[in-house]
């Protein structure tokens, strides 16, 4: 009796100190993990270190609950969101019903399945943490995020507002919803925004559909940058009438392009365009004759760029060459494309990768000539791009099985230094290997050799 009545004052001894061990160590892990937030360490050395003390500190209490959810959110900032699932998880397992931290955790598992990305699980998750706290900001932009990506707009918009309810300067739901324009604008809204930028007279009730299209064309332009460009053409400064700032003075502040800056705008494009097609050697005569791969002119009757030529500047600036001269050939569409490739693949013909072809130029030092020669096709599909196929029938000879045996041999090897099984040189049971060099210096086909 002696004996269990002085191991229980020990224990009552031992119990306040692990306690106040526990504290320490966590209190360690926070000021460890603040140290890295503060320092921007792109390293995550003191992360790295939270990680091992908190790691720790479950060595002195595997269910402390508050360590758990310390290291998962840890293990969210290092990338392992594996582990930072799990201990999240394990944590709402012993939790208490009435701990506050339900809401967090279950946002947090949002996160990390859009991470995956897995938005069907990200969705419930964020649901879930909204049924805890319905005004958590993280889940409600994080279930707009998983809606507007599903198709779902107006519900995305909604999620969105709401968002916003709770804190009007959140930036992120702020420009989201400002990215799902027009679309999501009611009636109301839209003559707002239309009278704003001087679309329509200030003293409208009602809008025409061309308002709507031209409101439509400059919100395109804003989401393209517009009123950077605007900004940069002038130095910085955009002229009066060109802008128009809603809820100004205010941190969510937002600058709009007017009917009169988005002309702009498409005037200065315009002149850049021409100058920068007649640098690409299209004389003048041909400037205004350009059209793009559906035939539809780049410029319209006053000079300025159409929506089709807006989009084949942008192609030019990222050099991608996608408008044509007056009698110049047009690439094949999609459809022609896919007819053809079926075509060639009808007539046992395989398709391969742009990679393998040169591969298979280089290993056999053949020319493209010869290639074509023994049983390889290319496609052209348009922007100096092709697509290539090799003749693939089983009972093919020499040389037309050539290229196909060393595709073969080639999907061999690369399977099986990712399997890491062994790496042969023969081929398919020929009972020989396959040549060094199928073809002579000048790219000509020549006799077989053995290695």
């Amino acid at each position: 009796m002696k004996f269990f009545f002085s191991f229980i004052i020990l224990l009552s001894l031992f119990l306040p100190l692990q306690a106040k061990n526990i504290d320490s160590c966590l209190a360690k892990s926070k000021d460890l993990f603040n140290e890295d937030d503060k320092n921007n360490d792109k390293t995550h050395a003191s992360m790295q270190q939270a990680k091992k003390t908190l790691y720790a500190c479950l060595k002195m209490d595997p269910d402390n609950t508050d360590a758990l959810i310390s290291l998962a959110g840890v293990e969210m900032v290092l990338g392992n969101f594996k582990e930072a699932k799990s201990n999240f998880q394990r944590s709402l397992k012993l939790l208490p019903n009435t701990s506050p931290y339900y809401a967090y955790i279950y946002s947090r598992l949002g996160d990390i399945a859009m991470h995956t990305p897995d938005l069907k699980e990200a969705e419930k998750n964020y649901l879930s943490a909204l049924k805890y706290e319905p005004a958590n900001i993280n889940s409600l932009v994080g279930a707009g995020i998983c809606a507007e990506k599903t198709g779902r707009i107006q519900t995305a918009a909604d999620y969105y507002k709401k968002a916003l309810a709770v804190d009007f300067t959140n930036i992120v739901a702020r420009d989201r919803l400002i990215a799902l324009e027009p679309d999501i604008l009611s009636e109301e809204e839209l003559i707002r925004t239309m009278k704003e930028r001087n679309i329509i007279d200030p003293a409208a009730k009602t809008f025409s559909a061309q308002d709507k299209q031209i409101l439509e064309k400059i919100i395109k332009a804003e989401k393209g940058n517009g009123i950077e460009y605007l900004s940069k053409k002038f130095g910085g400064r955009i002229p009066n009438g060109f802008t128009v700032e809603r809820d100004s003075n205010k941190v969510y502040a937002r600058k709009m392009l007017t009917l009169t800056g988005y002309n702009e705008l498409i005037a200065k494009l315009s002149h850049d365009a021409k100058q920068k097609l007649i640098n690409n050697g299209v004389s003048v005569a041909d400037l205004f004759k350009l059209y793009d791969a559906n035939r539809k002119p780049l410029f319209n009757d006053q000079g300025n760029l159409t929506d089709e030529g807006l989009v084949a500047f942008t192609k030019m600036l990222n050099g991608e060459k996608s408008y044509f001269r007056p009698g110049e050939k047009l690439p094949p569409s999609n459809k022609e494309i896919e007819r053809k490739v079926q075509e060639i693949l009808n007539k046992k013909y395989i398709e391969i990768l742009t990679s393998e072809y040169a591969w298979l130029q280089n290993k056999t030092r053949c020319s493209e000539k010869t290639l074509k020669r023994i049983g390889v096709k290319d496609l052209d599909i348009g922007n100096n791009k092709k697509r290539y196929f090799v003749f693939a029938h089983p009972e093919a000879r020499f040389p037309y099985n050539m290229p196909y045996l060393y595709i073969q041999d080639y999907r061999t090897q690369k399977q099986a230094l990712k399997s890491d099984a062994p790496v042969y040189s023969n081929t398919f049971g020929l009972g020989n290997t396959l040549p060094e060099k199928l073809c002579d210096r000048k790219g000509n086909l020549t006799s077989i050799s053995q290695r």
